[in-house]
């Protein structure tokens, strides 16, 4: 719980107002602790999020206690340009990926 709290005042933080406005999700709390795989799944989840244009719900999660707009429930429609992706390891590594969705190539082309 300590470092779930200093990782969501940091992302509260990083995005400043928009804080509130930005959909989170943690899908690591449906699939446990997957340890090396738990980044490439998240970096996985992010992707789909971006090309379905639906934020998955973080699994397990009723109360959110943190002041971000935390999905949870049910996916919520959006149509995220960019993710950021962030990865906590046991030994206290920490990393960031931010994915950026390119322009859409026209019809044909």
């Amino acid at each position: 719980p300590e470092a779930d709290r200093a990782e969501a005042l940091a992302l509260a933080d990083a995005l400043g107002p928009h804080a509130a406005r930005v959909p989170v999700t943690a899908p690591k709390t449906g699939t446990g602790r997957a340890y090396c795989a738990a980044p490439v799944l998240d970096v996985a989840t992010a992707v789909l999020a971006m090309e379905h244009g639906l934020i998955p719900p973080t699994p397990h999660v009723r109360d959110v206690c943190h002041d971000l707009d935390l999905v949870t429930g049910r996916a919520r429609p959006a149509e995220p340009r960019t993710a950021l992706v962030l990865a906590r390891g046991l030994m206290g590594s920490n990393s960031a990926l931010v994915l950026r969705r390119g322009a859409v190539p026209p019809e044909g082309g």
